[in-house]
């Protein structure tokens, strides 16, 4: 099996695991998602790996395998810590209870962070996807200040070493 092969089943995953949150998620929930108005393009450009990819040189279409399926074991340790304490939400003004151990010990948002390198990852493949990662990357900048201002509200501050992605 082809690292680029490997790379198409994370990315896959990746797809099938937002399918499940965003199925699993009420409506009036969804309807708060902050999702930049121009997504619809990017999200079209990270199909292009399936059908366009460039051969990526030596051993680096494996490290790009290999950081996609690091992003989705943080993402899925990170949800799955939500979960378990009954504070899982896809939007800003939810959780009932934040965070501070386990992932959330060392960073502020694990699933950002395990979703931008599973992006990130991808789009090594054909670079014209790294458009989605400018995008998505600003669309959970704007979620992390929601965050951030709900948070404040219940007088808790929580900061991790992926902070200054979000400042």
């Amino acid at each position: 099996m082809s690292a680029l092969t490997v790379s198409r089943i994370l990315f896959v995953c990746l797809l099938i695991n937002e399918a499940v949150v965003m199925g699993r998620t009420p409506p009036e929930e969804r309807k708060r998602i902050i999702m930049p108005r121009a997504m619809p393009l990017p999200a079209l450009l990270l199909l292009a790996p399936f059908f366009f990819s460039l051969e990526l040189p030596g051993g680096w279409g494996w490290l790009a395998a290999f950081v996609q399926a690091l992003g989705l074991g943080m993402e899925l340790a990170g949800e799955l810590q939500l979960l378990r304490a009954r504070s899982y939400s896809v939007s800003a003004n939810l959780p009932a209870q934040p965070q501070t151990t386990g992932l959330y010990r060392r960073l502020e948002n694990p699933i950002y962070v395990g979703i931008l390198l599973q992006v990130l990852a991808w789009s090594a493949w054909m670079p014209v996807a790294f458009v989605s990662v400018v995008l998505l990357l600003e669309s959970f900048r704007r979620m992390v200040r929601e965050e951030r201002k709900y948070l404040a509200q219940l007088e808790v501050s929580h900061r991790g070493a992926d902070s200054f992605l979000w400042d």
